[in-house]
C-alpha cells in the first residue's frame, strides 16, 4: 500500500506541473484542437509516469546460470547436531508504527476515490437508462430527444437534447448546429474520460481546471465551426441573445453558457484571428519539462538518508552493507554481566568494517550509532550483500557455534538462492579459519530477510554470555577474512 501512497504522490505533483505549464505557455493560443489533445494526453502521462521506474544499481553476486556448487550441495546435506539457531528476535513497533500514517492515507485516498468512481457509474447508467426509454427524432442523421429532468439544449453522445418544435427556427438551427458539432467532434468522450480522472485525482485542484478548461475549449472549437458555416457576427449575435436564458445541463456536458464572462470570452475568441503558426514551436517546451520529470520520478535509488556510500566504486571493489543487530530502545538480549546485545553487534560491525575496508571493501553501516531503526528501513539499503550482525543469549555460558540464517519465500527468487549459496560459502570458509558454525538454516520470519533486496544474511556470532566487554580481534578477523573470501568467489 505504500507503493499506492508513492503512486498517488507522484501522479498528482506531475499533474500540478504540466498543467501549470499548459497555463504559462499554451493557454491563450488559439490551437483549441491541438490543446484539447494535449491537456487529454498530459493527464494521461501522468498516470503513467510514476510506472516509468529504471533501477540504477544492480545486484549480482552470482550468474543465475552458474551451475550451484558440488561442495555447497555436500555442506547442505551433512547432519549437524546442534542445527537450530536461535537468533533474539527484534523488538516490535508500537502500535502507530505498525499502522504506518502512509498506509492509513494511501487507504482513504483509494476508498473516496472508488466513492466519486461508484457515483459516476451510477450516474451514467441512470442517465442511459432514461435516454433508452425515451422517443427520439432523427434530424440530418442525429437522434433528438425532448428536454427531461434539467437536461435542456445539450448533446450526450449521439443525442441532442432540445425542444423539437424549434428544429426548424432561425435559434433552434444554431443550437442543433452547435450540438451536432459536439458530437463530431466527440466532446462527450472527452467529458466522460475526464471525469473518470476526476475520480482519480479527487484530491488535487489541477483536475477541476482542466475540466473547466475541456469545456472552454470544447466550446472555443464549435463557435469557430459554427460561425465559418452561418458567419461569425450572425453567430455572435445569437451568443449574445442568449446571455438572459438559464440552461440547465447535465453534469456530464459542461453549460453552454455557464456565465456571462465565459460567453464574452467566446465572443472574443470567435471574433479573433487565429495565432499564427510560428507558435506552435512554444509546444516543444513540453519536451524538457516532461524528461525532467522522468529523470526526477523515475529512477530507484536508496534513501539519502539512510545510505551515505553510492554503489560504484573504485576499482571494482565490493560494497558490504552491515546491520548492527537491535539499537537505541530495542536492547536485544542482556548477558549474566548486564552486557546489552546492541552494544555488543554495533562493536563487532565497526571491527568487521575496518578489517573489511583493509581489503579493499566499501562497508556501509545501517547505523553506526546506537539508535533503533525500523526493520524495513534497514532492509532497504543497497549493495552486494547484507550482514544482519547478533548474538545468541544461553544461560550455560557454554560456547555456541556460529549461526546464520538466509531468506525463504521472498518475493525475488533469485535473491533467495544468491544468499543461500552465500551462506553455505561462508559457513566453508569459517570453518576454514577454525571457526566453529553450524548449518545455515532458512527463514521466513525475520523482516530484514523477507524485506531485502540484496543478498542478506544474519549471522550469530555465539553466546554472549562466552565475550567480555570487548571482542577478540582475532575472532573478528578470522569472521571478516572468511567473509571476504566468500564475497570474491
Amino acid at each position: 500500500m505504500n507503493n499506492l501512497f508513492s503512486y498517488s504522490i507522484e501522479a498528482n505533483i506531475s499533474l500540478l506541473i504540466l498543467v501549470s505549464l499548459f497555463i504559462l505557455a499554451f493557454r491563450q493560443l488559439s490551437f483549441f484542437g491541438l490543446n484539447r489533445y494535449l491537456l487529454i494526453a498530459l493527464v494521461s502521462f501522468c498516470t503513467l509516469v510514476p510506472f516509468l521506474k529504471f533501477k540504477t544499481d544492480s545486484v549480482e553476486l552470482i550468474d543465475s546460470k552458474t551451475k550451484p556448487n558440488p561442495e555447497i550441495l555436500q555442506q547442505e546435506q551433512l547432519d549437524y547436531s546442534n542445527a537450530h539457531l536461535s537468533i533474539e528476535s527484534e523488538e516490535q513497533p508500537n502500535l502507530w508504527d505498525r499502522m504506518e500514517f502512509k498506509k492509513i492515507l494511501a487507504y482513504a485516498y483509494l476508498v473516496i476515490a472508488a466513492f466519486f468512481l461508484t457515483r459516476l457509474v451510477y450516474r451514467s447508467l441512470k442517465l442511459v437508462f432514461y435516454l433508452k426509454k425515451m422517443d427520439f427524432q432523427k434530424h440530418q442523421g442525429i437522434k433528438v430527444i425532448a428536454p427531461f429532468n434539467r437536461f435542456n439544449n445539450c448533446s450526450i453522445f449521439h443525442y441532442i437534447l432540445m425542444d423539437k418544435n424549434k428544429l426548424e427556427s432561425p435559434e433552434g438551427k444554431l443550437i442543433f448546429a452547435h450540438e451536432a458539432q459536439h458530437i463530431l467532434k466527440g466532446h462527450a468522450w472527452d467529458k466522460l474520460f475526464i471525469e473518470l480522472m476526476c475520480c482519480f485525482f479527487w484530491i488535487n485542484p489541477a483536475i477541476y481546471w482542466v475540466r473547466k478548461e475541456l469545456h472552454r475549449l470544447h466550446e472555443f472549437q464549435v463557435d469557430r465551426a459554427v460561425g465559418e458555416c452561418y458567419g461569425k457576427t450572425d453567430y455572435a449575435s445569437f451568443l449574445l441573445n442568449l446571455t438572459q436564458q438559464h440552461q440547465q445541463l447535465d453534469y456530464m456536458q459542461s453549460r453552454i453558457l455557464k456565465n456571462q464572462n465565459e460567453l464574452v470570452e467566446r465572443v472574443d475568441r470567435l471574433m479573433r484571428n487565429l495565432s499564427p503558426r510560428t507558435k506552435g514551436y512554444q509546444y516543444l517546451l513540453l519536451v524538457p519539462c516532461i524528461c525532467v520529470l522522468i529523470v526526477s520520478f523515475s529512477f530507484i535509488n536508496p534513501p539519502k538518508e539512510k545510505i551515505t556510500v553510492s554503489r560504484a566504486v573504485k576499482n571494482g571493489a565490493k560494497t558490504i552493507v552491515l546491520d548492527p543487530g537491535h539499537g537505541g530502545k530495542d536492547s536485544g538480549g542482556t548477558n549474566s554481566k548486564g552486557l546489552k546485545e546492541k552494544d555488543l553487534t554495533l562493536q563487532a560491525c565497526k571491527m568487521i568494517q575496518n578489517e573489511l575496508e583493509k581489503e579493499g571493501f566499501q562497508v556501509v553501516l545501517t547505523h553506526s550509532k546506537d539508535e533503533f531503526m525500523m526493520l524495513k528501513d534497514r532492509a532497504a539499503f543497497t549493495g552486494d550483500a547484507l550482514i544482519s550482525i547478533h548474538f545468541d543469549v544461553d544461560p550455560s555460558n557454554a560456547k555456541r557455534p556460529i549461526g546464520l540464517l538466509y531468506p525463504k519465500a521472498v518475493e525475488l527468487p533469485k535473491i533467495q538462492d544468491q544468499s543461500r549459496e552465500l551462506a553455505f560459502r561462508l559457513t566453508q570458509n569459517l570453518q576454514k579459519h577454525g571457526l566453529n558454525t553450524q548449518k545455515p538454516a532458512e527463514s521466513h520470519s525475520h523482516a530484514i530477510l523477507r524485506g531485502a533486496k540484496i543478498p542478506a544474511l544474519i549471522v550469530s556470532l555465539g553466546n554472549m554470555n562466552t565475550f567480555s566487554n570487548t571482542l577478540d580481534p582475532e575472532f573478528i578477523s578470522a569472521f571478516a577474512q572468511a567473509l571476504k573470501t566468500s564475497l570474491s568467489e
